[in-house]
């Protein structure tokens, strides 16, 4: 048996948005579009990315055949540390009742418009 790699189209044309393999999803990492276009030197609130980013990750497990009651790990990665209380509001309003396995990060990004990051695992047998 072989396992065929399926990909969907993701926020920057080399990268794909998700891959499966079976019933596994792997997204690639997800920032805010509204980040990605903001101008030099501008940056959007970190609760709008982390909004938009979580709303990316939906969209991207949808074109799949996943949705978020899929996902069984989040890695987010937070540009700084006082963002920490705010990404946790937001994702509890994604993931309310016990949620995927998490780990959260505060690193550097190769662009001071990305305050956040994030990629997510989701188990699901697809449409």
């Amino acid at each position: 048996m072989t396992n065929r790699i399926i990909r969907t189209p993701g926020q920057i044309p080399r990268l794909p948005g998700a891959a499966r393999v079976g019933d596994l999803v792997f997204t690639s990492g997800l920032i805010s579009p509204s980040a990605a276009a903001a101008a030099p030197g501008e940056v959007v609130p970190f609760a709008q990315q982390a909004r938009e980013t979580l709303a990316e990750m939906k969209r991207i497990l949808g074109e799949i055949g996943a949705s978020t009651d899929d996902v069984v790990r989040v890695e987010a990665y937070l540009a700084r540390r006082e963002d920490f209380a705010e990404w946790n509001d937001q994702y509890n309003a994604v993931f309310p009742e016990v949620g995927p396995a998490r780990i959260t990060l505060v690193t550097a990004f190769a662009s001071e418009a990305y305050l956040l990051e994030i990629q997510a695992t989701a188990v699901s047998a697809g449409p």
